[in-house]
């Protein structure tokens, strides 16, 4: 059983649109609601997409940026928190957790694809080269 357990996260953590395309296929049939289902499955992803952005980042080039992603966390929680401030004086911490953490998914998101497309293409360069 946790044999099972640990391929199910590997294969999640390594390919995380089966994650997205799972949990958006289950609310929509649940919910009939394709822009929640979407949601929810946009917020249930995201950490899926940050650690394979890490694990690609430490296979490409050995590094290990747990540091900045925290970092970026933060820094992008920050400027959230004075926007949401400045455009309506009243801070409501789950609109802004929500925003920071679906702005997280979108550039995790984005950083998959070019690391995944840099990662194949530096693969096979390097294979022509031997």
């Amino acid at each position: 059983m946790g044999e099972v357990l640990v391929f199910v996260a590997a294969t999640l953590v390594t390919i995380p649109l089966i994650g997205l395309y799972l949990v958006y296929l289950i609310a929509v049939k649940t919910t009939h609601n394709k822009i929640f289902s979407l949601k929810l499955a946009v917020d249930c992803t995201a950490l899926l997409f940050i650690i394979a952005v890490y694990f690609i980042v430490l296979e490409i080039w050995g590094v290990k940026l747990a540091w900045l992603f925290i970092l970026f966390f933060l820094v992008t929680g920050a400027v959230f928190t004075i926007l949401h401030w400045r455009l309506h004086e009243d801070i409501h911490i789950q609109k802004v957790f929500k925003g920071v953490w679906r702005f997280q998914f979108f550039v995790y998101f984005c950083l998959y694809f070019l690391l995944m497309l840099y990662g194949l293409i530096n693969r096979m360069y390097s294979l022509a080269l031997n």
